[in-house]
């Protein structure tokens, strides 16, 4: 009896953290979804990869650290075109995601550090 009352509150515990899930987006593509996610790092004062290409639906994440001053990053789309996703603020730390709806080339730059640019081609 102890065994099988044991076995149920393990079960309803995994069941209870399944159900909590996360607002975070993990790199898995979901079941029966092609869209993928693809991480940019900023390392020192570049972003990396500085090119990535990604189909429509995609998602671009950028994984921010401080920078070679500590100061952050951010990311500004130049030029804007009307499907040109939201810029992002700038961020010493953390993550930002940004989805590509339409094909196109997106060049974007960091403010804080001149020079910093990078280009996320959309086929």
């Amino acid at each position: 009896m102890r065994v099988m009352r044991v076995r149920f509150v393990v079960g309803l515990a995994l069941a209870l953290l399944a159900a909590c899930g996360s607002d975070k987006t993990s790199g898995v593509t979901p079941p029966g979804s092609t869209n993928k996610t693809v991480d940019i790092f900023t390392v020192g004062d570049t972003f990396s990869p500085t090119f990535a290409t990604l189909s429509v639906g995609d998602t671009a994440r950028w994984n921010f650290a401080g920078g070679s001053d500590g100061q952050g990053h951010n990311v500004r789309f130049t030029p804007r075109v009307a499907s040109t996703p939201a810029d992002v603020n700038v961020l010493k730390t953390g993550t930002a995601s940004r989805v590509f709806t339409t094909k196109g080339t997106y060049n974007y730059v960091c403010d804080v550090h001149p020079g910093m640019n990078a280009q996320i081609v959309v086929q």
